[in-house]
């Protein structure tokens, strides 16, 4: 499923009591999903303005992804309110920003915790995965819970830049220890159990850069659902690497039409939000 890339934030409505102005597009992003082999969409996504009242264009751009739990009720409708509840926290907030995101993933828990109380049928609670970025011309930071990775490629090089907050860690250290093979890590049918994500409950793990990450001229800032990698690091990093001088619309579309050519029978939904820097 396509999203739109013009000043529309995301491909459905956002929902908020007010929606913010709509803004001027001067950085170049886009944003596509696709469904895979999973019945129902459980990823959501939002572009956001995050500039201050005094800036008349777009000096800040706030990207969210969030990824339902598919093994939970309601993953659909939990990344949906997630995704939104942590857009309007984010702009009712003032402060640095650092302290604008962790208040933002902090409402988002506690707004799914509150739906998922009155919601008694529900069982067990709705829950996400969250990775929020705030992108200035010159600096980037996030904030994320669960394992939706956070991308910045540069000078021909992929790094992830958030922490994994599933089993995949420690397992491929095991790994490392020669306690398993690497196949068996690969394949290990824990590999993708979280350790945090947002259920309304206390987060044990949250992921924040100390300082932000000053940005450089050419850099590909990439925040994705764990559909992505479904392409290895390589093969991610080669198609970056083809595709620098294009455009965020293209990139994101390329990445997902080379997530298609694999056919993987167990494809998870995937969702790919690019932002070049210029």
């Amino acid at each position: 499923m396509s999203a739109p890339t013009t000043t529309v934030l995301t491909d459905r409505v956002p929902l908020l009591e007010t929606q913010p102005p709509a803004f001027i597009q001067e950085q170049d992003f886009a944003a596509r999903q696709y469904r895979g082999r999973r019945d129902n969409q459980e990823d959501y996504y939002a572009f956001a303005d995050a500039a201050e009242p005094e800036e008349r264009s777009l000096e800040r751009l706030l990207l969210v992804v969030g990824d339902g739990l598919g093994a939970h009720a309601g993953g659909s409708v939990a990344s949906y309110i997630g995704v939104n509840a942590f857009v309007r926290a984010y702009h009712e907030q003032d402060g640095p920003n650092s302290w604008k995101l962790r208040h933002a993933v902090e409402v988002a828990n506690e707004t799914l915790g509150f739906i998922t109380s009155r919601m008694p049928s529900v069982a067990p609670p709705m829950g996400t995965t969250m990775v929020g970025v705030l992108i200035t011309p010159k600096t980037l930071e996030w904030i994320s819970v669960g394992d939706s990775p956070l991308f910045l490629f540069r000078d021909g090089e992929l790094i992830r830049l958030n922490a994994d907050h599933s089993l995949s860690p420690i397992i491929d250290a095991r790994a490392a220890r020669g306690e398993i093979t690497r196949e068996e890590a690969e394949n290990h049918p824990d590999r993708h159990t979280l350790q945090a994500a947002l259920m309304g409950m206390p987060l044990a793990l949250i992921d924040a850069p100390p300082e932000p990450l000053v940005l450089k001229k050419g850099d590909i800032v990439i925040a994705a659902s764990d559909g992505i990698f479904t392409l290895t690091h390589k093969a991610l990093e080669e198609l970056l690497s083809f595709g620098k001088h294009t455009t965020a619309d293209k990139i994101s579309d390329a990445i997902i039409f080379a997530i298609r050519r694999i056919n993987n029978d167990r494809q998870d939904n995937t969702t790919v939000g690019v932002v070049k820097i210029s």
